[in-house]
């Protein structure tokens, strides 16, 4: 494929694409620090709902990038903006207890919740807890997915993610979630409204063929999937969806833009 260029802003996906379990996936500061010198400004997405905004910036400080903690979007932090311009701030948050400090400034209940908020809570997703957050939802509180994937991949091979359970409470009310994290639509708008930039003049990398390449081809966003993390290259020929480019890893993306490493 023909070179991308003419890109200002680029969003790298970080579980996958710059991390594997605890590990660095090599070339990535490299790339990044490639992409910066050039002028060109660099944000990293996810949708982790594991681990707060801040320990996701110590642990790729320690790594070795250079980031500011606002230039790190995930989906906690898009939903507590989301309910404070609600008009009932109540949420039932059923979230790992390591993302609580995300939702800071929220009343916090489980007593008839103007909100119900969703993130992985893995292993603790028991019957008793699914229980509870369809009998809320289905009396009337709203129902926010920090993010709905299918899977993930760690240290210890591919594991169910998030998407599994919201669809189970979907179907079981008859509400479809809002979900705030990759694919959807508002958050790719959000991050072009954020950093003020055409979606023609943006990039993102990623690792998910639907959360990461699918949502932003939808925005008129260049795409280029990485094979490392999740990618599986059955399922991404079942999905039909196409990416501008394709390269083995983080550390092959400055030819695919067209840049000398």
């Amino acid at each position: 494929m023909a070179a991308i260029r003419g890109i200002d802003q680029v969003f790298l996906d970080i579980d996958g694409v710059l991390i594997l379990g605890d590990l660095p996936i090599p070339g990535g500061t490299a790339t990044v620090n490639k992409l910066t010198s050039l002028g060109i400004k660099v944000a990293f997405v996810t949708n982790t709902t594991r681990k707060p905004r801040r320990v996701i910036h110590e642990e790729l400080i320690k790594i070795g990038f250079q980031v500011d903690i606002d230039d790190i979007i995930c989906p906690a932090i898009i939903a507590r903006e989301r309910i404070l311009q609600m008009k009932r701030r109540t949420a039932a948050l059923f979230v790992n207890e390591a993302v609580l400090e995300d939702f800071e400034g929220l009343h916090i209940t489980n007593r008839r919740p103007g909100t119900v908020i969703m993130g992985d809570l893995g292993s603790q997703f028991s019957p008793e807890v699914l229980d509870e957050i369809f009998r809320l939802t289905f009396t009337g509180s709203d129902l926010i997915a920090l993010q709905k994937n299918r899977f993930w991949r760690d240290s210890e091979g591919l594991k169910l993610d998030l998407g599994p359970y919201v669809a189970a409470i979907e179907y079981a009310t008859g509400k479809k979630a809002e979900v705030v994290g990759k694919p959807s639509p508002g958050f790719f708008r959000g991050l072009l409204t954020r950093y003020a930039v055409h979606p023609g003049k943006t990039l993102m990398v990623g690792d998910d063929i639907e959360s990461d390449i699918l949502g932003a081809k939808r925005m008129g966003m260049h795409t280029v999937l990485v094979k490392t993390g999740k990618f599986d290259y059955d399922f991404v020929k079942r999905s039909g969806i196409a990416p501008d480019e394709i390269v083995p890893s983080i550390a092959d993306l400055s030819p695919a833009l067209g840049i000398e490493a």
